[in-house]
């Protein structure tokens, strides 16, 4: 098999794998149905304003000497960690993330409550020595992939952070398991959860094909690269 014919050969399989958007996607965005507002309208367990510190993939690669470096030079502040507001929304299963509160759709995949742990952060990280004005402590929460760090204005509101949501985690894993505590559980947080759930699902599938579709075009890449030292050799 040529080169052209396996180029045509994953091309195609790549057009099958990449994301794709049809009209009536364009016309939906993923997360329809899950504003800022509907879900602040809904009394959830809890929302507010946060900090979330935003880490280049670069700068958490670099050796810890040149991470100083970049931190001590403002000209190279591009590549280094930056505090990026957020809203969040703890409504029923899920933990929102949003721009703000009047954002349309979430942004990213929202946190599973039965999956996430949570805590307060004492500032060891040299990326939480420095906290803009006005926020004074930070909490994070973790998934089985990443840590996520959030700062807000004191440690009470932490506290209350970390509190809630370590309840909210233990009402829904008993909930799951069918022990009821009793406690109301609104009709629309349920059609919120049943929202959240479709959101992940459709985030996952798009990771997937990007994940998919980039791994084609490296094998793509290594068979022309090798056909052409084939080629160089002969």
């Amino acid at each position: 098999m040529s080169t052209q014919d396996l180029r045509q050969r994953f091309n195609g399989s790549s057009r099958d794998t990449a994301p794709t958007l049809s009209p009536s996607s364009m016309d939906r965005p993923i997360g329809s149905g899950l504003s800022a507002k509907s879900m602040i309208d809904s009394s959830p367990q809890h929302h507010g304003i946060v900090l979330k510190l935003h880490i280049p993939l670069l700068y958490s690669i670099l050796p810890l000497f040149l991470q100083r470096i970049v931190n001590a030079f403002s000209i190279l502040s591009f590549m280094a960690p930056s505090w990026k507001q957020r809203y969040l929304v703890l409504c029923g299963s899920f933990l929102y993330k949003f721009n703000d509160e009047t954002a349309e759709v979430p942004k990213g995949s929202p946190f599973d409550m039965e999956t996430i742990a949570v805590k307060t952060i004492d500032g060891t990280l040299p990326e939480l020595s420095t906290l803009p004005p006005n926020f004074s402590s930070v909490f994070s929460v973790s998934t089985f992939q990443k840590h996520h760090y959030y700062a807000v204005m004191d440690q009470e509101e932490a506290l209350i952070w970390i509190r809630t949501l370590k309840e909210a985690r233990q009402e829904i894993i008993k909930r799951n398991m069918g022990h009821s505590s009793g406690m109301p559980y609104p009709q629309s947080w349920a059609y919120f959860d049943s929202l959240g759930r479709s959101l992940v699902k459709s985030k996952q599938r798009i990771r997937q094909r990007m994940e998919d579709y980039n791994m084609r075009e490296m094998e793509m890449s290594s068979f022309e690269a090798g056909s052409l030292a084939r080629g160089y050799h002969g």
